[in-house]
């Protein structure tokens, strides 16, 4: 039932992942109750799954208190035997930061963040192969924790180091590990122009891109929003950086490529569509020109739909 929740939640279908993840928690629970030495692993692992579908369904204070709860279980797992539950305990310090982090609470969600990388840290040490990839993503919501507490520095040296696992993973794995590299590196590009690095961050950019076209070559549907992501961070660099030529045709292929997904499932990327939408015309404006209609009009005609209904994209 767990794994069912989970999968409902990557296709997007919550209210059915809430329900099947609530399910999960009930039957762990019971039997956790009746076997705690052979259930209480599954009854946390199902607490971290209701808690990202609770928090999905924007119940952020219950997503906490199920957070809470499997950290809670996982943490005397790992006192009792750390070998095999202290990569529990790690996941569950991750799942709590999140949940910290949604709920505005960012000094606590930091230090929880922090022992998350400490763990996985000392995993990676003793086993490279498994617990890279769980280090590399660790830092990396690090490294996103202590951007908005100004700490500028140790955020840009944890997005660092992600990067650096992730282009080694990638280089071994590409099929697996080539998405994570460039998702990271778009995030890592706006560290690098909030440091001043300005060059570096539209060449880290420009690699993201790069990488995401080349994904969504392979597989559009599941990579179309993060190059569209890509374009646009690339857009924003190019025009604070005195190249508005460049940023025009960056965010016109953003709106090309997403505007398909747009026009059939406007909640899951309305927001981007309308960054993009907002900049392109402004651009045009700055540049003296009429926006392009035959490229705007299938998203104007979704925007009025959704204003009429009552929607927010």
């Amino acid at each position: 039932m767990n794994n069912l929740a989970v999968r409902l939640s990557a296709l997007g279908r919550r209210e059915e992942a809430l329900a099947a993840a609530e399910e999960a928690v009930s039957l762990c629970r019971a039997l956790a109750e009746a076997r705690p030495d052979a259930f209480t692993p599954g009854l946390a692992l199902s607490l971290n799954t209701l808690a990202n579908s609770l928090s999905d369904s924007g119940r952020r204070e219950e997503a906490l208190a199920a957070a809470e709860e499997a950290l809670h279980l996982d943490r005397a797992l790992a006192e009792a035997r750390p070998d095999a539950f202290r990569p529990h305990l790690a996941r569950s310090l991750n799942n709590l930061a999140a949940s910290l982090l949604d709920l505005g609470r960012r000094e606590e969600a930091l230090a929880v963040a922090e022992e998350a990388v400490r763990h996985y840290r000392a995993l990676a040490e003793a086993r490279q192969d498994v617990f890279r990839p769980s280090l590399a993503a660790s830092l990396n919501n690090l490294a996103i924790m202590l951007r908005p507490l100004d700490r500028h520095e140790e955020s840009l040296a944890a997005s660092e180091e992600a990067v650096s696992l992730y282009r080694a993973l990638a280089g071994a794995c590409p099929d697996a590990f080539t998405p994570f590299l460039a998702k990271l590196l778009t995030s890592h590009a706006i560290l690098l122009r909030d440091f001043g690095r300005h060059e570096k961050a539209v060449a880290t950019a420009e690699e993201a891109v790069r990488l995401n076209r080349a994904l969504v070559k392979a597989r559009p549907s599941a990579f179309t929003p993060e190059l569209t992501r890509s374009l646009g961070v690339l857009g924003a660099l190019y025009k604070e950086y005195g190249n508005p030529e460049r940023a025009l045709s960056m965010w016109r292929e953003g709106i090309e490529r997403l505007t398909p997904v747009f026009v059939a499932s406007p909640a899951a990327v309305g927001g981007m569509m309308s960054g993009l939408a907002e900049s392109f015309i402004s651009q045009c404006e700055a540049l003296g020109r009429e926006p392009d209609l035959a490229l705007l009009a299938p998203l104007l005609e979704v925007f009025e739909r959704l204003k009429t209904q009552g929607e927010q994209p």
